[in-house]
C-alpha cells in the first residue's frame, strides 16, 4: 500500500469511528513510527478543519466527509512524487523532504 492509499484508509477509519489511537493505526496498517508520523503530519495539515490530535490519537471533528476530489488530488500528487515503493529506509530518506 502506498502513502496515498494509507492516508485515504485512515481518513475513512476516522470518519467511521470518530477517533482512533496511533497504536491502532500502526497495528492495523503495519506502520513504523516514521511512517505514522508522516501520516499524522499530513492529516493534521491537509485536513486541519476536520482532524485534530487528542492525546494518544486523532479525532474526526467535522460532520462533512473530505471532498472526494481533494482526496483524489492529494493521492495523485503523492503518487507523482513517488518513483518507487516506500521501504523503511526510503521513508527515512524522504522524511526530510
Amino acid at each position: 500500500m502506498d502513502f496515498a492509499e494509507a492516508l485515504e484508509q485512515v481518513l475513512e477509519l476516522l470518519q467511521r469511528q470518530g477517533r482512533v489511537s496511533y497504536g491502532a493505526i500502526k497495528r492495523r496498517f503495519n506502520l513504523d513510527d516514521a511512517y505514522l508520523q508522516d501520516l499524522k503530519d499530513e492529516l493534521l495539515f491537509a485536513y486541519a478543519t476536520q482532524v485534530t490530535e487528542e492525546g494518544p490519537g486523532l479525532v474526526w471533528t467535522s460532520k462533512a466527509s473530505p471532498e472526494p476530489e481533494k482526496v483524489q488530488g492529494l493521492k495523485s500528487q503523492i503518487q507523482s512524487q513517488q518513483t518507487q515503493p516506500l521501504t523503511p529506509s526510503s521513508r527515512r530518506r524522504n522524511a526530510g523532504n
